[in-house]
This record gives structure tokens, sequence and C-alpha cells, in this order.
């Protein structure tokens, strides 16, 4: 029988202005994904950094009060509104900030850090974008679902991987699917639910194949996608395959190979 765990989570707060849980341990369950946190931001708390070697994907939550602003040093000034998909495919190495649209009121979602097969560690980066309107929806007894990305929604990957976010009736069952050589996660965002005999509440997380019952009215973020298996450096905003990588994305980023992203005069 498939083995199923709970993941632990991590809380953590910028200030008064983001609050977020994390899961980022043990990495073998996540991979490819390196990092997902399920996340509140009410206003502008990241300066402009860099990120390489992986992408950096922004989901928000239908019910998020505001959207959110993206800037990256290709140039680009998006909106990410409630419902949308911003995936930052950050390869060799990019700048980029996020704020809410409106400052004191809660952007709600995921910021989701999703790893790059080492042949694609230093492509060039780029910027994809899906609105709500544009992600599939299916529905079965009791639960309604979208498909965020990976599956049959129109965005080009650089690797298999998933999102669904999935709502649930009380008293209703979900079967996260997994294709063959796949793995994966969920967790409950809110409500609660049980899975193989294990009790899941809202802000819990689960590994491995398992059907899902809710004890009430809840909603899961199901995350799925072929595991990379290879070596991985991570040091602060770089995800790379060794020490020299990450020391080359070092150099470049102090060199201004990263490009350039000022920070707001207006924050």
């Amino acid at each position: 029988m498939p083995t199923r765990h709970l993941l632990p989570a991590q809380a953590h707060r910028i200030g008064s202005g983001f609050r977020a849980e994390g899961w980022r341990e043990p990495l073998a369950l996540l991979d490819p994904f390196i990092m997902v946190d399920h996340f509140r931001m009410s206003e502008a708390v990241f300066a402009p950094h860099p990120h390489a070697g992986f992408s950096a994907v922004t989901y928000l939550f239908d019910d998020s009060a505001t959207g959110l602003i993206g800037r990256d040093s290709l140039g680009g000034e998006h909106e990410i509104a409630p419902g949308g998909l911003h995936w930052t495919l950050a390869g060799r190495g990019l700048m980029h900030d996020e704020f809410p649209m409106q400052s004191g009121r809660e952007a709600h979602g995921l910021q989701i850090f999703v790893n790059l097969p080492a042949p694609q560690k230093l492509c060039e980066p780029a910027v994809m974008h899906l609105a709500a309107g544009q992600m599939p929806r299916r529905q079965g007894a009791g639960w309604r679902a979208v498909q965020v990305f990976g599956g049959d929604a129109p965005l080009a990957l650089p690797w298999p991987a998933a999102l669904a976010i999935v709502d649930l009736e009380a008293g209703a069952s979900y079967q996260p699917e997994l294709a063959d050589g796949e793995q994966g996660f969920a967790i409950v965002i809110h409500g609660s639910a049980q899975a193989s005999g294990l009790a899941l509440g809202a802000g819990q997380a689960l590994a491995g194949p398992a059907l899902i019952q809710a004890g009430e009215a809840s909603r899961l973020a199901c995350f799925s996608g072929r595991p990379l298996r290879e070596p991985l450096v991570r040091h602060g905003p770089f995800a790379m395959s060794d020490e020299g990588q990450v020391v080359a994305a070092l150099q470049r980023f102090q060199a201004g190979g990263m490009g350039r992203l000022c920070s707001r005069s207006n924050p």
C-alpha cells in the first residue's frame, strides 16, 4: 500500500502586512515543487529581489479582497486578479516584486516555487499568465475543481506539474489524480477532512495518493508532478544544480546580469 505522510507547516510573518503557512520539507515528497506558501498579504513587504534556477508562481484565490501587481526586470508590470495565475520562469535570473493593488486590503493566495530540470536552469527568463476564465473546470458528486495549471490548462510548462483547487461539500469525497510516475500532496485551505484514517484540519497537508472526504464544506489545493530527483543546491533566492552554478548566479546578480528593478517611489 502506498505510504502517506502528514507534511509539517511552518508559520511566518513579515511585519503586519504578510503572514503565511509554508511547506518546504521533506523535499523528496514535494519534488518537483521546492516550496508552497499559503499567504495573506495586505501591504508591500517585498523589495525588488532576484530569482534564478526555478519558476516562482503566484495563484490568487477567488476570495482575495484585492489583486496583486507583479513587476519584473523584463519590463513587465502585470495585474494578477483574484482567481488568476502569474508564472515567472526565472531561468538564468531576473528581478521581480509583487504587492497588493490596494494597500490595506488582503490578497489571499499561494506562492509556489517549482524546480527546473538541470538542462533548463540557465534558460532565458519568461513570464506567463492565466486569467480565472481560462482555467478548465470540472465537477463530480459534491465537488467542483479548477485546474490552475497542468492537466488540460492552456499553459506550456517546462516540466510536468499541476495544481487543482477543489471545493467539497460536507461529506463529499475526492481522489486527487496522479499520472504514472507522478507524486502529489494536498493542502486543506479551509474546512476539515479525513484521509486514510488521518484527520486533516485547515493548514494541514498530506502527501501520497488518498481518497479525501470532507467533514464540512472544505477547499483543497491539490499538487502533483513528476519528481526530478536531481541534486539541488539552494542559496537564498537561487536554486541551482551545484555550488558552482550558485556562485555564478550570485556573480550575475551582483554585476547586473539579472536586470534592474527600482523600488517603488510610492509604496
